[in-house]
């Protein structure tokens, strides 16, 4: 391990996981590997007959989709504010316009 990365101890379903990361990556891993884990037992909760690994990947899946929710909300978000910047630019022409005409 490089003399820039920290061993963080996290536990998902029980079972307990060293990751190494870099100091300011601590508190998402300890976060990531906490949702993963809240994700996992809902999963296991609704469906007993499910192994680990089907868990995992249904959980994969879930905050996949999750992640390109967002994603999509974002890029719509970029949208909206570029509109209302174009917006804001056709007000401020106009005002210049009002000014000289009242000029």
């Amino acid at each position: 391990m490089a003399s820039n990365k920290k061993a963080v101890k996290v536990s998902i379903m029980q079972r307990e996981f060293t990751i190494a990361c870099r100091e300011e990556e601590t508190q998402g891993v300890i976060e990531a590997a906490s949702y993963l884990d809240k994700q996992m037992r809902a999963i296991s909760n609704n469906n007993h007959a499910l192994g680990t690994d089907r868990c995992a990947i249904m959980a994969a899946l879930n905050i996949s989709h999750e992640l390109l929710v967002e994603r999509k909300t974002v890029g719509r978000d970029g949208e909206v504010s570029e509109r209302l910047e174009k917006l804001h630019e056709k007000i401020d022409q106009a005002m210049d316009n009002i000014r000289q005409v009242a000029l």
